[in-house]
C-alpha cells in the first residue's frame, strides 16, 4: 500500500455520497417496521435503494482503498492515535459490510417485500435462510445500528478535534469544496 497518496475528488464523492446515505439510513430506518402497510413498502423501498447504494460505495471504496492505500496521517499523531485511527475505520468498514448481510438475511426471513427503489431488488426474494432467525436477526441489525452510530460518532469527533485542537489538514482534506491546505 501506498503511505504517500492524498485524498482526492473521488475519495471525497464517494466519502460523502456514502455518509448521507448512512446518514439518512440511520435516521429514517429507526421505527420503519412499526410502520403501517403502505407506508412501511415506501420505507422499505427507500431504505433498500439507500443501503444498496451504501454497498455499491463500500465495495468501490474497499477497492479503491486496496489498490491507493490510505493517505498519510499527521506526524504528531501518537502510536496509540495512528492506531485508534485504523481500527475506528477498518470497525466501520467491517460494521457496514456485517450490518449489510444481516439486513439481507433480514429480509429474507420475511414475507414482506423488500424491493430496493430504483434498483428493484427484491431482497426478500433471496430466501438465504430460515424464518425462525427473524427474531436473531432482529437483534443483531439493531446491535449493528447502535455500533455504527457508536463509531460514527468516535470518527466524527476525531475529525472535530484534528481541526479545532490539533489545527491540522485531516478535516480540510475531506471536505467537499475545499482544497488541500486551504485555511
Amino acid at each position: 500500500m501506498k503511505d504517500s497518496y492524498q485524498y482526492g475528488g473521488f475519495d471525497r464523492f464517494i466519502h460523502w455520497l456514502m455518509a448521507l446515505n448512512i446518514l439518512a439510513t440511520l435516521i429514517f430506518s429507526k421505527g420503519m417496521s412499526q410502520l403501517p402497510g403502505d407506508l412501511k413498502i415506501i420505507e422499505y423501498g427507500d431504505h433498500g435503494m439507500s443501503v444498496t447504494t451504501i454497498l455499491i460505495c463500500l465495495v468501490i471504496r474497499t477497492i479503491w482503498r486496496a489498490s491507493k492505500g490510505f493517505p498519510s496521517l499527521p506526524e504528531a499523531m501518537s502510536a496509540v492515535q495512528v492506531l485508534a485511527a485504523k481500527a475506528v475505520h477498518y470497525l466501520l468498514y467491517i460494521a457496514m459490510f456485517a450490518q449489510i448481510v444481516i439486513g439481507i438475511l433480514l429480509a429474507s426471513t420475511t414475507s414482506q417485500d423488500f424491493v430496493a427503489a430504483n434498483y428493484g431488488i427484491n431482497y426478500s426474494s433471496f430466501n438465504l435462510i430460515d424464518d425462525s432467525y427473524y427474531e436473531l436477526l432482529v437483534s443483531l441489525h439493531i446491535a449493528g445500528y447502535w455500533l455504527i452510530i457508536g463509531l460514527l460518532v468516535v470518527h466524527i469527533v476525531a475529525a472535530l478535534k484534528h481541526h479545532w485542537i490539533d489545527k491540522d489538514q485531516v478535516l480540510r482534506n475531506m471536505l467537499p469544496f475545499v482544497k488541500r491546505n486551504q485555511v
